[in-house]
């Protein structure tokens, strides 16, 4: 452990500072650290003398009942064998018993680290104490005051006039922390002649990380006089420590930090009290006493009602922070039912997200939200650019959370200044961690003029005099302005909860979903193969009957022609013209069909070489064509279905030739990359297609010309190149427009471009 002192204190020392393990307390009371079961006692304060009345080197070794008689350690050993003493300064003994020096002593106590510490301090006729009855009745008044408050402000200014009038102090305050550790005076009470604090802002420096801690330890703390001179223990260490000092985080005489009391000497006070005001287990404020004009001590009997009302204004805080975001969380309550609803009847689960009468928008106060789901960002309200979602996304995976609520984004995303005049306030779930599923909300930035005591630039100054080094804590306490930027109106706890339920709800429906979808897969899968033996059968049973019509009408035609009018030549011309096509039509539904069962085997392509033996196989089948081919030479090698691939470019390919009525026949054949997905296309200067027909096109046996023009067709091509790209995963669409030829544009694997055809 290093100690923090004078001579090697620094900004950062108040985070650092053990200040349980200081190893020595205030001198208004006597220490004794005894082990169990024995009660020997292997440390004391070396002001034991004063109040034990045996010096602290002969106490240490001796027994307890040595000290305080069998009768009186033996009360205490049924205390210590019913009473909890691990977590919290506990009141050991009911009624102060032992008597020293025409003096009443008081014992209390606590266990740590297998160590029993008992504290021990002195009533002196000097202090009033008022009867139990009349604390009872100022009590009873005060709770009665409390609870005829409405609202949480209007709560608090009665209690810092009630703690005044109860414990005499000439200051007290209600300072309430924020979720980064700073606090700001929120009620206030004093005497007249004092400056004012109320609506000051503080630095989470002022009280540190370890001094929190310990406040959520005891329910009251106090220093009578900041001039105290701390008193040791004897020893310096425990022999049952292991060489540490003895923890004294629960200990009430505990002697307080340097840093503490140069800073109060600052401030001008003599003695504080202070009371933890905690909500949910976590300290949400302090109800901070001080008196300036000389040092104040309240002994246990006056100090044992404030207890007691600290922690009844504890459990009022959370009541009324509760109530007055009831109506609030009520609203948000039924956005989430409205939102959960709309998504159970969406054909899209995030669709309902983004309604125009229910989104994500509906009562939080927020004005603007997103969602990025792999890739895809959808926008609502004032939200920052799609590209800088994406940003706020790759940051938000990095923090390794699934809610994160700031509001003060920029400080900790310094990319977010850019657009900090829209999402300086952030709340984000992650919906899916198995992919990126980001949903947001978003605050604009609200620049505010904060009042601080003093600059919260400036927490401590070390000053050097000579050869010495002297710590002096934050000396300016005056008004000091700063203008705050880049800072929303700080998200509620409901609306974190409204968030984190959503979340919920979204994660339970995507499983549903998943689950859904599986069936129906299977479902389909077998349907697939059910309609594929049907078109295997129908295919083969149909095949042999029609090849049969088709050679007894060419038998017809030969045979029995010259006797044949020319209607009947005619009709049987007809019958041969129906079952070529009708076979045409079986093989083609039977290409289609087999689209399904070819086996996916993935492996290395050079796109540029198969789209060079299509090209050479099709000019030489079309000898009469007048055909060019600009091949862009730097198509990706890439892992894909070789089989699957050169049917896709072969339909494409020789659409392009086919529905072309140019005495040249142009193709552009190449690749270009969009998000990092290689999207491949095929361009002629063809017929174009009209938007109308975009996705007719692609539907089996669909054909916008007549069964003669441009050679005639089943219209099964397009629906086979389709089917062949969603088996890689990829997706296929064209972009044509009147007069100028049509381009056709795929990708092979799942694509994030924002180009949509």
């Amino acid at each position: 452990m290093t100690e923090v002192t004078v001579k090697n204190v620094d900004l950062s020392s108040c985070d650092r500072e053990q200040v349980h393990l200081v190893g020595a307390i205030q001198p208004h009371g006597a220490l004794l650290v005894l082990e169990e079961p024995t009660l020997r006692i292997v440390q004391a304060s070396t002001n034991s003398a004063d109040f034990l009345g045996t010096p602290c080197e002969l106490l240490v070794g001796q027994c307890l009942d040595e000290l305080l008689g069998f009768e009186s350690t033996a009360a205490i050993r049924i205390q210590l064998a019913t009473k909890n003493l691990n977590s919290a300064f506990t009141h050991l003994i009911s009624v102060p018993f032992l008597s020293h020096q025409d003096s009443v002593v008081h014992i209390s106590g606590n266990r740590i680290d297998g160590l029993l510490l008992m504290e021990f301090e002195r009533t002196t006729d000097s202090i009033k104490v008022n009867p139990a009855y009349e604390y009872s009745s100022r009590l009873q008044d005060m709770i009665q005051q409390l609870y005829g408050g409405s609202g949480l402000l209007s709560f608090l200014s009665v209690v810092v006039e009630q703690v005044r009038v109860l414990s005499g102090f000439e200051r007290v305050m209600v300072y309430r922390f924020d979720r980064e550790g700073s606090g700001e005076v929120v009620a206030e009470a004093k005497d007249a002649a004092l400056e004012a604090y109320l609506g000051l802002h503080y630095p989470a420096s002022d009280v540190p990380e370890p001094a929190r801690r310990l406040f959520e330890l005891s329910p009251l703390r106090h220093l009578p006089d900041v001039d105290y001179v701390p008193v040791p223990l004897f020893p310096d260490l425990s022999p049952l420590t292991d060489g540490r000092p003895v923890d004294l985080s629960h200990s009430f005489l505990r002697s307080v930090s340097v840093m503490y009391t140069g800073y109060l000497l600052n401030m001008g006070v003599k003695a504080t009290l202070v009371m933890p005001l905690m909500k949910l287990g976590k300290l949400w404020g302090l109800v901070s006493c001080m008196h300036h004009s000389e040092p104040k001590y309240l002994c246990y009997e006056q100090r044992f009602p404030l207890e007691l009302l600290s922690r009844m204004i504890s459990l009022r805080i959370g009541d009324l922070e509760s109530l007055d975001q009831f109506a609030y969380r009520v609203r948000l309550d039924q956005a989430h039912g409205q939102l959960i609803g709309e998504m159970g009847r969406a054909k899209s689960h995030f669709e309902a997200l983004f309604g125009s009468k229910i989104n994500l928008l509906n009562e939080i106060d927020a004005d603007g939200a997103a969602l990025l789901e792999d890739g895809k960002v959808t926008l609502l309200g004032k939200t920052p650019s799609e590209h800088q979602v994406g940003l706020l996304a790759k940051w938000l995976v990095q923090q390794d959370v699934v809610v994160l609520a700031t509001h003060c984004l920029p400080d900790d995303f310094p990319s977010a200044e850019s657009f900090s005049d829209v999402a300086s306030g952030l709340l984000a779930i992650r919906v899916s961690l198995a992919s990126l599923t980001w949903v947001m909300w978003f605050r604009p930035e609200v620049l505010s003029e904060t009042h601080w005591a003093g600059d919260p630039n400036k927490p401590v100054i070390i000053n050097a005099d000579g050869q010495e080094s002297r710590l002096q804590p934050r000396t300016s306490f005056a008004l000091w302005k700063e203008i705050v930027r880049g800072h929303s109106h700080p998200w509620q706890d409901c609306e974190i909860e409204h968030a984190s339920k959503l979340r919920q709800s979204l994660q339970d429906i995507l499983v549903e979903r998943s689950y859904q979808l599986m069936q129906l897969n299977t479902e389909l899968e077998l349907s697939n193969q059910a309609l594929n033996s049907f078109v295997y059968a129908s295919f083969h049973d149909l095949k042999e009957p029609l090849r049969g019509i088709h050679n007894y009408a060419e038998l017809l035609k030969l045979e029995e022609g010259e006797h044949l009018s020319g209607q009947g030549h005619q009709r049987v011309e007809t019958i041969l013209n129906l079952t070529g096509r009708m076979h045409h039509f079986l093989e083609a539904l039977l290409q289609y069909s087999n689209i399904s069962n070819v086996e996916q085997d993935y492996q290395a392509c050079s796109i540029n070489r198969l789209v060079e033996e299509i090209i050479d196989m099709l000019k030489k089948t079309n000898p009469d064509e007048n055909i060019t081919v600009d091949i862009q030479p730097a198509m990706p090698v890439m892992l894909c279905n070789q089989t699957g691939l050169r049917v896709i470019f072969q339909n494409l390919i020789t659409n392009a030739i086919k529905y072309n009525r140019e005495a040249v026949k142009a193709l552009k054949i190449g690749c270009y990359t969009t998000n990092d997905t290689p999207i491949f296309f095929v361009q002629d200067n063809g017929i174009s297609i009209s938007p109308e027909f975009h996705e007719y096109i692609f539907q089996p046996f669909k054909r916008l010309h007549g069964q003669k023009e441009f050679g005639g067709g089943s219209g099964v091509g397009l629906a086979i190149t389709q089917k062949a790209i969603m088996r890689q995963g990829g997706r296929i669409w064209i972009e044509s427009g009147e007069g100028k030829g049509s381009r056709f544009c795929f990708t092979l694997t799942p694509d994030r471009s924002e180009e949509r055809g």
